[in-house]
């Protein structure tokens, strides 16, 4: 259940007619009104270079230009390209709307602020939450961060002996790496690799965990931790991306990245005040469903479809 799936599924249900495809497949253009591309790839590239132009849109969910990740040298010389040609840019969050417009020069009429949606009847507390189970969500990638949760579980494990580490995720291209690294730090009793999970199944590990952690090196806007405030969690994540406009004093806490004293202090100070998770919990679920909700999210994109679609017929 992605972002992207959501959005489709929403759209169909509002009567629009849509088609989903992956970035290698063969494109028929002539039988689109419009096309949304979403990442930077192959599909997008074709659509920037098409000689007949159909209006398009691009969410490029990328963590790692604004954050100051490197990225490889095709991306580097056709991601400007791309947004050049894009009719419409949607950002995740105003801070990425801000390094659009300051970083890559796009003007401000054409990037459209919309926040990914959760869906409330699915990312739902189910369950309370135990006293030392810690939760990471994400693909065990290098930029998502988990060798720093790692490094800083020894200390959590001092104050508290008897954590947990739980794992979910779907790309295990590092898996190996983190297994030597778990080993390597003496924590094999008390991680747990549990691969993927279903929609429901995070909605369970999530209303289960005592704190859930998000040590990501580059967002733009974090799923997971809209995720986990819909399941009412305590979560701690890195300030990256758009997290201040997910979290706040009231919501969750907030650590730098590449930091993991502070991972250990903030994960130890949740583990230590039951009162405090549960406030933070319920503040983040009322946040995620006034601010986050899939409605919205459906509801800003249609109407920045209509408006392209108005435009086309206009120049037409």
């Amino acid at each position: 259940m992605s972002p992207e799936t959501v959005l489709a599924d929403g759209l169909r249900r509002r009567g629009w007619e849509v088609v989903t495809c992956g970035h290698h497949a063969r494109l028929h253009l002539q039988n689109c009104d419009l096309v949304h591309a979403h990442h930077f790839g192959k599909a997008a590239l074709h659509l920037a270079s098409a000689p007949r132009r159909i209006p398009f849109l691009l969410t490029t969910h990328d963590p790692f230009a604004m954050n100051g990740l490197s990225a490889g040298w095709r991306r580097r010389l056709t991601d400007p390209f791309v947004l050049l040609r894009a009719n419409a840019v949607i950002a995740l969050s105003n801070a990425e709307r801000e390094f659009l417009e300051r970083r890559r020069g796009l003007p401000g009429n054409r990037i459209a602020v919309i926040p990914n949606g959760v869906n409330g009847t699915v990312f739902e507390r189910m369950c309370d939450a135990g006293d030392h189970e810690l939760l990471f969500v994400g693909q065990l990638e290098e930029f998502k961060g988990l060798d720093y949760l790692l490094d800083a579980l020894p200390a959590v494990r001092v104050a508290h002996p008897q954590v947990r580490l739980r794992l979910a995720y779907q790309t295990a291209s590092l898996l190996d790496r983190y297994r030597s690294q778990v080993q390597r730090l003496g924590l094999s009793g008390c991680v747990e690799f549990l691969g993927a999970k279903t929609a429901a199944g995070l909605a369970e590990l999530y209303s289960a965990a005592t704190v859930v952690i998000s040590p990501s090196l580059g967002e733009c806007l974090s799923t997971v931790v809209l995720e986990a405030m819909s399941c009412g969690a305590a979560v701690v994540a890195t300030d990256v991306g758009g997290i201040h406009e997910q979290l706040d004093e009231n919501t969750g806490v907030i650590v730098p990245r590449r930091d993991s004293p502070a991972l250990a202090r903030a994960i130890c100070a949740l583990l230590e005040n039951a009162g405090l998770r549960k406030q933070l919990g319920q503040a983040a679920q009322r946040k995620v469903r006034s601010q986050f909700s899939v409605r919205q999210m459906i509801d800003r994109h249609i109407t920045l479809y209509e408006d392209l679609l108005d435009a086309k017929q206009r120049a037409a």
